[in-house]
């Protein structure tokens, strides 16, 4: 695991550049909210990051590393697949190191990530369909970067275990050292699976009685019953199971619709001063279904991925759903049989 060098004491003086700043975000005790519930819960607020998301940490690390491993080189364009923050933190990253970018993204995402990824200089392209949809997104990418191989480099954030790495080396780290290693239970989305990956696994090497929960959306339990319908939850439940996520360190699933994560979203900002997105109100919808099913847990930690400025268009700024499901499908094969093995050792929270 390769380490990062920098410390809480380097935001101290000037940074070289904006990628200096990425990472070390506070965690914060979400009082108000888990007052009665027994747990304490505690959130990783990742809009502290520089494009405002915890984005930003895999693709300054997943952009250095292939610079040094000769992979990425001057003149290569930067081509990755993404809903949103993925794309607006890469965009941001290749602005910095003065590489072309083109971002392959569903075309019903918001409005705000579209422009935010424009505003960094980057070309956009979409494909048909919204946050379920990821998958189509990914084929367009895959074709355009076989036709070109030579063009283009793809960061690949659904199968590059840099991206698990970076969590493993700079949030698992801040995490544990922000609690004085008292910290008992894990809960957090499947996006990419690298935040929750490489957080538990830095977590449970250090406390091997940590519980580690994967959340996903009520409306798309893909990997807890393998059915993937529309949903309204941008960053999460994208349609596929990701390469990079180990099912193996997972003691269950949490599901909440999208209906409980605005609303949960909406009290984060009312109760506690904040304004986070609804990925972010999935989560913390989570935390308290959990703690409220275990009021004995002690302390819980979940991800606030992005703020809620990202979402003035969308239902979250607006008391109403305006959702449509998309065809519900299935998945098949080998995926699906070792998804039920690990199912079979799963405890299931509704």
């Amino acid at each position: 695991m390769q380490v990062t060098s920098r410390t809480w004491d380097s935001l101290a003086s000037a940074s070289e550049t904006i990628l200096d700043a990425v990472g070390y975000t506070p965690l914060v005790k979400l009082g108000r909210i888990s007052q009665g519930l027994g747990p304490e819960i505690f959130a990783k607020i990742e809009w502290y990051s520089p494009t405002g998301s915890l984005k930003d940490r895999i693709y300054e690390q997943m952009i250095s590393r292939a610079e040094a491993r000769g992979e990425l080189t001057p003149g290569k364009v930067i081509l990755e697949c993404s809903s949103g923050n993925a794309g607006i933190a890469c965009a941001a990253a290749a602005a910095v190191k003065g590489y072309a970018c083109i971002i392959v993204m569903p075309e019903l995402m918001s409005p705000e990530r579209k422009k935010m990824i424009r505003a960094f200089g980057a070309e956009l392209i979409t494909t048909p369909g919204g946050e379920s949809d990821v998958d189509v997104a990914l084929a367009r990418m895959k074709e355009m970067a076989t036709s070109e191989p030579e063009k283009y480099w793809v960061p690949a954030e659904f199968e590059n275990m840099d991206n698990v790495d970076t969590h493993f080396t700079t949030s698992g780290p801040e995490i544990w050292e922000q609690l004085g290693g008292d910290v008992d239970v894990l809960i957090a989305a499947v996006g990419t699976g690298g935040w929750l990956t490489g957080v538990g696994r830095f977590l449970r090497e250090k406390n091997p009685k940590l519980k580690i929960y994967g959340v996903e959306p009520t409306e798309s339990p893909l990997i807890s019953e393998g059915i993937c319908c529309g949903h309204g939850i941008a960053g999460i439940g994208d349609g596929l199971i990701p390469n990079i996520l180990d099912l193996s360190i997972i003691d269950g699933i949490i599901t909440a619709s999208t209906e409980e994560s605005l609303r949960m979203a909406r009290r984060a900002s009312r109760e506690e001063g904040l304004f986070c997105g609804i990925s972010s109100g999935c989560n913390l919808a989570a935390a308290v279904k959990f703690a409220r099913s275990y009021p004995e847990a002690g302390r819980i930690v979940t991800i606030f991925g992005d703020s809620g400025q990202r979402y003035f268009s969308t239902p979250l700024c607006h008391d109403e759903s305006g959702m449509e499901a998309a065809l519900q499908d299935v998945i098949e094969g080998d995926r699906e049989m070792m998804l039920q093995k690990f199912r079979a050792t799963w405890e299931i929270i509704e």
